[in-house]
C-alpha cells in the first residue's frame, strides 16, 4: 500500500522545530493549502507520499489514520533529520574534494559553524552566503556584502560584544536555535543552477533520474525549473546559456558515480537532489545542499516525461489572490498572485 501523496513544503522547517506538532507560519500554510493538488503529479509513481519526512509529517498521518506500520520509526526520522542538516553537506562535501581531485571543483571555502569553532577565522576573497542547518527555498539564507568583510569572520560572529549588526543577530539566531550555521563563498559569478536527481531504492540501489536545471535568486529563493529533455539539459549544463565553453560529460558522471557510491552508504530511502552551481570560468560547486526528500527538479522531470517539451500546463486551480503551480512554455513555477 502506497501512501497519500501530500505536498508538505514546510518539512524543512518541521525538522528544524523537531516537534510531532508543528504549525508552520501562515504565508506557508496557505501556500500548502493551495497548492495541494500539486501533489497528483507524483501520487501514481515510485515517488508516491510526502514531499518530505519529519515527526510532524509522521504524525499527520497517523490523524489521517494511517497504520503504523506504513510509517517510518522515530529512529529512521532522526537520522533523516541528521542527513538532511546542511551541517552533514559541510561534511559531505569534505570528503568529495578531499577524494576526487580536480581543479574544476568548488566549494573547499564551505564549511560548518558552532559553538566548537565559532572563533575560526575566515578571510574571504569577497562576500559571503549564510545558512541556517534547515530551510528551505530562500528561507534562513542570506548573503552579506558589506566592508565587514575585509575582516576575519570571527569579527561577525555573535559573542563579539561591540558589533551588533544585523548580521550578528541573524548568526546568534541559529546557532542558539538550531545548533549553527554553514558559511559559503557567495558565488558573483554564477552562470548556472542546476542539481543531480537520484532515488535510493530498498536494495541500497541508487537510481541516476536525470539533470534538472533551474533559476534561484540571490538568496537561493526558487525561480522556476527547465521542463526539458535531459539532452537539452544537459547541453545547457556542459555549454552555458551565454555560450561559453564549459565541462565535459566524463566529468559529469564521475560525479554522478561518486553521489550514487555515497548516498548508498547513508541508510536513507527514498529521492534525492543534489544542488549545485557552475561559474563563469566552467567550475563547478557539487554539493551546495542534499535535499533527502522529494524536490522541484524531480518533479520537472515527471512532468517531461507527461506533457513532453515546450508546455503550458495549470497544476493546481487558478488562484486570483495567493499561490498556483504551473508550467508555463517549459518552465515550472510558482506563481504569488494578489489583487
Amino acid at each position: 500500500m502506497k501512501l497519500p501523496s501530500i505536498f508538505n513544503c514546510s518539512n524543512d522547517m518541521a525538522l528544524a522545530a523537531n516537534v510531532r506538532q508543528y504549525r508552520p507560519p501562515k504565508r506557508i500554510q496557505q501556500m500548502e493549502t493551495d497548492l495541494a493538488a500539486l501533489a497528483q503529479v507524483w501520487e501514481n509513481t515510485p515517488f508516491a507520499g510526502p514531499w518530505g519526512w519529519s515527526l510532524a509529517t509522521k504524525q499527520r498521518y497517523r490523524q489521517r489514520g494511517v497504520a503504523e506500520e506504513l510509517l517510518p520509526s522515530d529512529e529512521w526520522l532522526a537520522e533523516l533529520r541528521r542527513l538532511s542538516s546542511r551541517e552533514f553537506a559541510c561534511r559531505y562535501i569534505k570528503e568529495l574534494l578531499g577524494k576526487m581531485k580536480d581543479e574544476r571543483l568548488l566549494g573547499s571555502e564551505m564549511r560548518w559553524v558552532d559553538k566548537n569553532n565559532l572563533n575560526d577565522n575566515l578571510n574571504p576573497n569577497g562576500p559571503l552566503i549564510f545558512k541556517s542547518p534547515w530551510s528551505s527555498s530562500g528561507r534562513g539564507v542570506f548573503v552579506e556584502k558589506t566592508s565587514n568583510l575585509q575582516s576575519p569572520i570571527s569579527n561577525l560572529q555573535p559573542q563579539t560584544s561591540n558589533l551588533k549588526s544585523p548580521t550578528s543577530n541573524r548568526l546568534h539566531g541559529f546557532l542558539f536555535s538550531q545548533g549553527g550555521y554553514v558559511v559559503d563563498r557567495f558565488y558573483e559569478d554564477k552562470v548556472l543552477d542546476f542539481a543531480m536527481e537520484f532515488y535510493v531504492h530498498e536494495d541500497r540501489k541508487v537510481e541516476f533520474l536525470g539533470w534538472s536545471v533551474f533559476h534561484a535568486s540571490e538568496n537561493g529563493a526558487y525561480g522556476y525549473n527547465y521542463v526539458e529533455s535531459q539532452e537539452e539539459l544537459v547541453g545547457r549544463i556542459l555549454n552555458g546559456e551565454n555560450g561559453l565553453d564549459g565541462l565535459d560529460g566524463e566529468f559529469l558522471g564521475r560525479l554522478v558515480r561518486y553521489h550514487q557510491e555515497h548516498l548508498a552508504k547513508t541508510g536513507y530511502r527514498g529521492p534525492v537532489g543534489i544542488d549545485m552551481l557552475k561559474t563563469v570560468d566552467g567550475r563547478v560547486h557539487p554539493c551546495l545542499e542534499i535535499n533527502f526528500r522529494m524536490n522541484m527538479g524531480i518533479l520537472a522531470l515527471l512532468l517531461y516525461a507527461q506533457y513532453g517539451a515546450d508546455c503550458t500546463k495549470q497544476l493546481t486551480p487558478l488562484n486570483p489572490n495567493g499561490f498556483e503551480a504551473l508550467v508555463e512554455k517549459g518552465k515550472l513555477m510558482i506563481a504569488y498572485r494578489r489583487q
